[in-house]
């Protein structure tokens, strides 16, 4: 058996033993702070001694080694997080070193209330903080943006500072970014860095809780007109250009402008006309997930030998990481947060241990009998994405919903015609933007 089927099949089940919390860390010394003052530490960690806090979570996309938390070579395409844990705060400071070592982006992300509300991007030639959607009542948007040049291998300290619905970005006095958004006055119970595109890695991170700096408001102006007076933070083309503007005029329009809203409720409504006449060829991805999710559950309640089968699996799962202990017993005594890396390292030395592949082999037998016993509870998305759009094309010849498509179509048209009379300058970019997306750029 390969060895990536091997570590696909272990990391995805492994049962994690319980551990010991580690001892919360030195309070790491704040930089330059712009617009709060800071009140009582909630959380800090500086990673010393390659320890780190129980409230972190992650898997074998993160280890803590040589005094940092590093976004390990797992995968290393992959989007992953890791995120602080039982965490509440609302007016606050965020500080935390990082350093890139081949990623593509780094996020700060923040959330409350059932969604996200704010995200920090970091990218190697500039950053910018968003807000996020939230159902019908926010639309997301770009509060701002800055170049600076990250350097590979180098460290940086990025500080994020809220208070009331005011947000400071920055990574020095010089190069900042200060948004303003409803969405942000939130009491936030979620954290997590999001590393893409390779490795990076994080140190000295630090949560307090924060007040209004007593000159904020003072100062704000100036910070305001110098961040209005930059050019763009890099080199648009007219679809990247146009898209921008398109995400922020539609959320200044749906929190100020009765008529847009009045007009964004009527497509609203009419896909929901759409989806209840017509519900099998309107399902969305995540509908069909939960769709599976219940069946599942369902199983799990109901039918003993789904039931028998599944415990048979998990016992299986069980005897191969009962293997991997006997004979890499330090596992036993590793902290969850660098169980998961060590654990894929001693995978990657049994890969052609004959008792190993045996085990594994005979979870995977057992995986297909239960796979293929209910396949209503394990059904692939992309298929049943396929058959909707089978369904879809089906309908093309119904009167009915050919009408409605249409009025939906025409629904949208009006929105966009709104917008475009909002902001002139979606209408200069819209054949250049339509050219380079024919194009494939």
């Amino acid at each position: 058996m390969k060895h990536w089927a091997i570590k696909q099949l272990l990391l995805a089940f492994v049962i994690v033993p319980t551990f010991c919390s580690l001892a919360i860390a030195e309070v790491p010394k704040l930089e330059r702070l712009l617009m709060s003052m800071p009140t009582e530490v909630l959380s800090a960690d500086d990673f010393e001694n390659d320890t780190v806090a129980d409230r972190w979570g992650f898997r074998a996309f993160y280890t803590v080694k040589n005094g940092a938390l590093t976004r390990t070579s797992h995968k290393a395409r992959e989007v992953s997080r890791s995120f602080l844990k039982d965490v509440v705060f609302r007016d606050a400071i965020i500080q935390f070193d990082f350093r890139f070592e081949g990623a593509a982006e780094i996020r700060l992300m923040t959330g409350g209330g059932g969604g996200y509300n704010t995200v920090t991007q970091i990218f190697p030639n500039y950053f910018q903080v968003n807000t996020a959607k939230r159902k019908e009542e926010f639309n997301p948007s770009c509060q701002g943006e800055c170049a600076f040049s990250f350097k590979k291998g180098d460290w940086y300290t990025m500080t994020i500072e809220f208070v009331g619905d005011e947000v400071v970005a920055h990574v020095d006095g010089e190069h900042f970014v200060v948004g303003r958004h409803p969405i942000i006055d939130t009491e936030r119970t979620y954290l997590a860095f999001q590393v893409s595109g390779g490795m990076a890695s994080f140190d000295n991170f630090s949560l307090r809780e924060a007040k209004a700096e007593p000159n904020w408001i003072a100062k704000r102006a100036k910070y305001l007109a110098e961040q209005n007076s930059r050019g763009p933070a890099f080199t648009r083309n007219a679809k990247e250009e146009y898209d921008l503007i398109y995400l922020n005029l539609k959320d200044r329009l749906q929190r100020n402008d009765s008529k847009y809203r009045q007009l964004v409720n009527q497509v609203a409504e009419l896909e929901k006309k759409m989806k209840s006449e017509f519900s099998a060829a309107n399902q969305t991805h995540k509908e069909l997930s939960k769709s599976v999710s219940v069946t599942k559950k369902e199983l799990k309640k109901t039918n003993p030998r789904f039931k028998k089968l599944e415990h048979d699996l998990n016992q299986s799962r069980k005897v191969i990481r009962d293997y991997v202990h006997s004979l890499f017993p330090e596992l036993d005594d590793l902290p969850k947060q660098t169980y998961y890396w060590k654990y894929e390292k001693c995978l990657a030395e049994l890969a052609n241990d004959p008792d190993l592949v045996k085990y594994v082999s005979e979870s995977l037998r057992l995986e297909n009998t239960l796979h293929e016993s209910f396949p209503a509870a394990f059904q692939d998305i992309d298929e049943l994405v396929d058959r909707r759009k089978l369904v879809q094309t089906r309908l093309k010849s119904d009167d009915d919903y050919r009408a409605l498509k249409k009025q939906i179509a025409e629904a949208k048209r009006a929105v966009d015609a709104y917008l475009f009379q909002a902001e002139p300058k979606l209408s200069e970019l819209s054949d250049a933007r339509m050219e380079l997306i024919k194009s494939g750029n």
